[in-house]
């Protein structure tokens, strides 16, 4: 059947070999706190940059964390305390009825 076999092949030898760079050799500055350095080996590289939020980021976010909670448990106590009224009715309605029997 054609010229196809069925032997494996070998594992192909990646296209960009990763740089080395020795210790002690000037290697690409760093613009920032938090930085990486990427090259694709064809003389182009890459910054990324990581950056932090500040101190207002995170007091804002659990200012927003904490209105959230307090809707979440408003709700949850206007369910409880609707039911309280409502099952006082019914269980004086069942008490009621049971007097009304009784007479």
């Amino acid at each position: 059947m054609g010229g196809m076999t069925d032997q494996p092949r070998p594992p192909e030898r990646p296209k960009v070999e990763p740089e080395i760079i020795p210790p002690g050799a000037p290697g690409p500055l760093p613009r920032g706190r938090s930085w990486v350095w990427m090259s694709s080996g064809q003389g182009h590289g890459r910054t990324l940059r990581f950056e932090t939020r500040g101190t207002m980021a995170l007091v804002t976010a659990l200012l927003m964390l904490g209105v959230g909670a307090a809707v979440v448990l408003v709700l949850l106590l206007g369910l409880v305390l609707l039911w309280i009224p409502i099952s006082l009715a019914i269980a004086a309605a069942i008490v009621w009825s049971m007097f009304r029997r009784k007479s």
